[in-house]
């Protein structure tokens, strides 16, 4: 799938392919952030706001018979007309949400996926069942086969066990195949403060417009992901049901996240504490846990929700700069993890400053081609086999400033004109793409800075 954007803030452009596993890197305020929240919020809106709109023909057939099969060309070009419908409507009316920015400052701006391949591709979610419950069209059964390929729909009146039903949906965009429009999830570790204290910052914020005399006003949740992609309390309550069912055994993957951590969440009266290896049994709560373990709490609840815990599972994470508070052997043992995450069939899509989580995926991939010496590192080192990645999965952008035209200003004094050439606007950035083989990742963006810094020190050390 490809991302095609245009003209958001100081994005001019971003054209780019997502991987099994997508890299963005950059410097700040380059627009690494806004691409992925308005990615991310697309993949939202198409499943859980948009509103599907049937064919008035196809509409009028299934109030009139009792049952309808739809083939997959029939549905077809309802998906295509209605993405295109979708990318309008999302730009102007729900992307100002996601962003936190007036609609006017998105006026020029476009987003749409090249989603071409959508012909070899499953429409819908495999061997499901559904109650559809479209607005003003009563209350309908759906069932998609086993290559979810085809559809039938039929009026609700046969009985139907509750337990082959698996969700109700408001429109058939939430049925849509995971392999088409992932069922995503996004975490922002530097946001996971604000909510724990939400209630503190409410209060103070609630005085001082007290103070001042000023009408108080609710606080509005900071972007999307704050409200959809980490809800702390429905996640918190789904994996404490989870966690207190007998005999459960981590995945190996839990148990590394664990290590990560030097610790593990569990529940405690009814809250979630944190318990250090190192305390035993003195559990601490989040607000006395360090930074890192919060930063770390939005990509644990993923975790442990993304496949047991959800009727539809999350099949891909998006992760703004995981490396927060993180010390760079916690960095690498996270990119670890995430291409674990990619061998076991998900979806990763992370922002990133850190030179260490670039570096270890780097390694990662140069492990993918097999040999004697690489055999030797590798158990040498405790790399795994499920860490390898192939670099066929790997997409790497970094940001990259364009050039932007030049004005000439006139100013006039007394005695002359003087003429100086400036910028006409505030700089403008495109994704590029990085090139990745089997020696890894070509991405200067971190050497240069590195180099830089290593040439200071030997002139220091020379000049002594």
């Amino acid at each position: 799938m490809k991302v095609i954007l245009k003209n958001l803030g100081v994005l001019e452009s971003a054209k780019y392919e997502l991987g099994d596993l997508t890299v963005v890197c950059g410097k700040n305020n380059t627009g690494k952030t806004l691409a992925a929240y308005t990615l991310y919020g697309f993949l939202d809106y198409w499943r859980n706001k948009y509103d599907f709109r049937l064919d008035s023909m196809l509409v009028k057939e299934i109030k009139r018979k009792q049952e309808v099969r739809i083939a997959r060309k029939q549905i077809q070009p309802l998906f295509s007309k209605n993405l295109e419908l979708a990318y309008k409507k999302y730009v102007t009316d729900y992307l100002p949400k996601v962003l936190g920015m007036p609609p006017e400052q998105l006026r020029d701006c476009s987003f749409r996926l090249d989603i071409r391949w959508i012909h070899s591709q499953s429409l819908f979610m495999k061997s499901k069942t559904f109650r559809w419950i479209p607005p003003e069209h009563g209350s309908y059964i759906i069932k998609t086969d086993n290559e979810g390929k085809n559809v039938r729909i039929f009026q609700e009146k046969e009985y139907i066990p509750q337990e082959f039903l698996v969700d109700s949906v408001q429109n058939l965009a939430n049925f849509t195949s995971s392999e088409i429009i992932p069922c995503v999830s996004m975490t922002n570790a530097d946001r996971i403060d604000a909510g724990l204290f939400s209630e503190e910052i409410g209060y103070i914020r609630n005085n001082r417009y007290q103070q001042n005399n000023l009408v108080f006003q609710p606080l509005i949740k900071d972007l999307l992901s704050a409200e959809n992609g980490f809800n702390t309390e429905n996640d918190l309550n789904m994996i404490r049901d989870f966690l207190q069912k007998p005999l459960l055994e981590k995945t190996e993957l839990q148990i590394i996240f664990d290590k990560l951590l030097n610790g593990s969440f569990e529940f405690r009266h009814h809250k979630l504490h944190f318990t250090p290896f190192r305390t035993g049994n003195l559990p601490l709560s989040l607000g006395e846990s360090s930074s890192s373990v919060r930063s770390l709490l939005p990509i644990w609840l993923q975790l442990y929700s993304c496949t047991s815990l959800r009727e539809t599972p999350i099949t891909m994470f998006m992760i703004d700069e995981p490396e927060m508070n993180l010390h760079p052997a916690n960095q690498r043992i996270l990119a670890r993890i995430f291409a674990r995450l990619v061998n076991q069939g998900y979806k990763v899509y992370i922002t990133t400053h850190s030179d260490y989580i670039v570096k270890e995926l780097n390694t990662l991939i140069m492990l993918h081609q097999r040999n004697r010496n690489n055999n030797r590192v590798m158990k040498r080192y405790g790399y795994s086999e499920e860490e390898i990645l192939d670099p066929a999965k790997v997409r790497v952008y970094t940001t990259q400033q364009v050039p932007f035209s030049k004005t000439e200003i006139k100013t006039r004094t007394k005695t002359k004109v003087k003429k100086t050439i400036t910028d006409l606007a505030f700089p403008k950035y495109i994704f590029v793409q990085a090139k990745i083989d089997e020696l890894g990742i070509y991405l200067p963006t971190f050497d240069e800075t590195i180099n830089e810094m290593n040439t200071i020190q030997d002139e220091i050390l020379a000049g002594g």
